[in-house]
């Protein structure tokens, strides 16, 4: 049995196609395009017609090719961008018709709630407390144990959002503080995933290649954050597409995305970070199959 989903985020839209064989689940598929759906919101907050039109392009590719690999059913969402569109019942209408399947808004706390069940699993081993970090385009979101529950906070505050929006930078530390909350556990591993913190692991690693293989599970310092920050604000664009490792369509946004992961190691006080390629479309599989 296969199944896929196809999430829209900020600046990146994903497929993942998974497979169900002798009870084991395994995603065997996945693809990226870079859309930057939340291109030009600016303060009213409106999806614009041409970064929509890059998303039915790139919705309807994946669907088709879903459709192509036997996928029995797909599952279709949307996260920050969307969900903060004045227009989002528009642009919901105008996704779920070009691929013939109800698209899903993702509440903040649910995305939380995904990306978590996506990136801990590999990391059970570690017998510590996991808080997971998920960098995006418009939203960041931390979500980790407490008691019997899981603590998940979502703010409107991503790598796109930062580089069209600077004047959020004078309120960027008071944002990233709502996200700790009062319980965040004492020696907690701090996993991060998202478009901003695979292609810093690459350009770490100087991949030519992507490969998610080399990445996941990888440990990138506190000092190494810091130094690609700073580092990466000081290039022009130019420089910064010129780096081993770096997607070219994601080197304006790098230095705000690493930015935000920057702040918050600061704030949860952690001197490391586990970088995760499986993030929230891995939850959205894993929880699938599941069901």
């Amino acid at each position: 049995m296969r199944k896929a989903v196809i999430d829209m985020g900020t600046n990146s839209t994903r497929l993942a196609v998974g497979e169900a064989l002798d009870g084991a689940f395994q995603m065997i598929y996945t693809e990226v395009a870079e859309t930057r759906l939340g291109e030009g919101m600016g303060d009213e907050r409106m999806i614009r017609p041409v970064p929509l039109e890059r998303n039915v392009q790139a919705v309807q590719q994946f669907a088709a090719k879903a459709k192509e690999m036997d996928v029995e059913h797909i599952r279709i969402t949307a996260t920050s961008a969307v969900r903060d569109a004045q227009n989002k019942d528009a642009v919901q209408q105008a996704i779920s018709n070009c691929a013939g399947i109800p698209m899903e808004i993702l509440p903040g706390t649910e995305e939380a709630r995904l990306s978590y069940l996506g990136a801990s699993g590999d990391f059970q081993n570690l017998n510590r407390p996991l808080a997971v970090l998920d960098i995006g385009g418009g939203s960041t979101e931390l979500v980790y144990p407490e008691q019997d529950a899981l603590h998940g906070v979502s703010v409107n505050l991503g790598a796109v959002r930062l580089l069209e929006h600077p004047e959020l930078l004078d309120t960027m530390g008071a944002t990233l503080e709502t996200l700790k909350g009062a319980s965040f556990p004492a020696n907690s591993a701090l996993i991060a995933v998202g478009g901003t913190n695979t292609c810093l692991m690459a350009i770490e690693l100087g991949l030519t290649q992507y490969d998610g293989s080399k990445i996941h599970g990888q440990v990138l310092s506190k000092a190494r954050v810091d130094y690609w920050c700073e580092t990466l604000f000081a290039m022009t664009q130019e420089e910064r597409e010129s780096i081993p490792g770096m997607k070219r369509k994601r080197a304006d946004i790098m230095p705000y995305g690493v930015l935000i992961l920057q702040k918050t190691m600061e704030l949860l006080g952690v001197s490391e970070v586990i970088i995760s390629d499986k993030g929230l479309v891995y939850g959205l599989l894993l929880e699938a199959f599941q069901s």
